[in-house]
């Protein structure tokens, strides 16, 4: 994998338990170049959406505060949703209606695969950059 490509990435980590997001965090510094931000809710998330570029968020479904959906909507209305790909962490399996429906671009369930993740990460980005052209 060429993460070089991608040039210093900017992830932001969206969940409300903390073990969750030390978890793809300690994975995701693997990645050489990498700035991660984290957040315990929509609304927390929101402030850093606002005043960070992001490359990409994974983004867990349900929150106390502003959950996944409730953020993606606040997205639309600022009309930031199409900055970068939206990765839902979740314990449910999606069809693609439905994470059209929320506005989710791609997700991953819980428990995670370790072995994965990484690469999964990868395809997204890639084929998110690869869409936006």
């Amino acid at each position: 994998m060429d993460w070089s490509k991608f040039n210093n990435l900017s992830i932001l980590i969206i969940d409300d338990d903390q073990f969750t997001r030390e978890l793809i965090e300690t994975i995701l510094k693997q990645i050489p170049s990498i700035t991660i931000y984290q957040a315990t809710d929509g609304v927390e998330a929101l402030s850093i959406v606002n005043d960070v570029s992001l490359d990409m968020v994974f983004l867990d479904l349900y929150m106390p505060n502003m959950d996944g959906k409730e953020f993606m909507d606040s997205l639309r209305e600022r009309d930031k949703r199409e900055s970068f790909p939206i990765v839902l962490i979740t314990t449910d399996r999606l069809t693609r209606s439905e994470l059209d429906e929320i506005g989710a671009n791609y997700y991953l369930t819980k428990p995670f695969d370790f072995s994965s993740f990484l690469e999964r990460t990868y395809s997204f980005l890639e084929e998110y950059k690869l869409n936006e052209t």
